[in-house]
């Protein structure tokens, strides 16, 4: 080999690898701080993703092109962070407040807000003027709708509790409050959500050394139906992230609905 061709090899490969690395650095996946609020267990510890969440974030990832690095925290800090700039929230409710600061994406699934009250008091529920003079256990820092929070501690009373779905139906068969609130996703009807919240109550009655036969109820009238979740993130700190979520939302709902069986006619 010729000192020329030498020479020009040396100039040639380190060129050649750091156009090698460029690329292989570009495929790595942009990390992106995930913010989601805490769900506890009866213990108090932090539970973990459910199965949908898991698969909804795996999914952008993949098709993204990003790995999301997740970060748990109650409701009010992970509001606080998201408005800050400190990354992408999940599952934060709209309202006016949080639309100037943050930018949302279209509607990634829907959950509905049920009452849920001790079987032996139940009451008639149409609309918010039926929880007057009540004492309602809640999640702190989460928002419950503009008209909710508008009533809050004037038509009735809320007690915030840590987010411990647990503890917080504890609370009301030990008559501490009157009713809880109780997200469930929205394919599920009162029936279904009472089978099973009282299956879960059934081993807490024994433990209290309740009355036999007590159990929970699911008021039929929803407080909320179809309340959506949606990723949002800082105006400031948005570079196309929602609008990419957006397209890729919408592309998982086209192979949804094409993997569909023709209804017969």
């Amino acid at each position: 080999m010729s000192s020329a061709i030498r020479r020009r090899l040396l100039r040639t490969v380190p060129l050649l690898l750091a156009s090698a690395l460029g690329m292989s650095a570009r495929a790595e996946p942009q990390p992106v701080t995930l913010i989601v609020g805490e769900a506890l267990d009866p213990n108090g510890k932090v539970k973990p993703l459910r199965a949908w969440q898991q698969e909804l974030f795996g999914y952008l990832e993949a098709e993204l092109g990003v790995k999301f690095q997740l970060r748990i925290y109650p409701w009010a800090r992970a509001e606080r962070n998201a408005r800050n700039g400190a990354g992408l929230v999940f599952g934060l409710p709209k309202n006016p407040d949080r639309l100037r600061d943050l930018h949302y994406s279209e509607p990634v699934a829907s959950n509905t807000l049920w009452i849920v009250t001790r079987s032996d008091a139940t009451f008639a529920f149409e609309s918010l003027a039926d929880l007057k003079g009540k004492t309602v256990g809640a999640i702190h820092g989460y928002g419950y709708g503009e008209e909710f929070e508008q009533s809050r501690n004037k038509l009735f009373r809320v007690e915030d509790d840590i987010p411990s779905r647990a503890i917080r139906l504890r609370r009301l068969l030990l008559k501490r409050v009157d009713a809880v609130l109780l997200f469930q996703p929205d394919w599920q009807n009162a029936a279904e959500v009472e089978a099973e919240l009282r299956a879960f109550a059934a081993p807490l009655v024994r433990e209290l050394q309740l009355p036999p036969g007590l159990t929970l109820s699911v008021l039929p009238r929803p407080v909320q139906a179809e309340n959506q979740q949606y990723f949002a993130i800082s105006k400031g700190k948005d570079d196309g992230l929602i609008e990419r979520i957006n397209a890729a939302l919408a592309k998982q709902q086209k192979r949804a609905s094409l993997a569909r069986p023709p209804r017969a006619s």
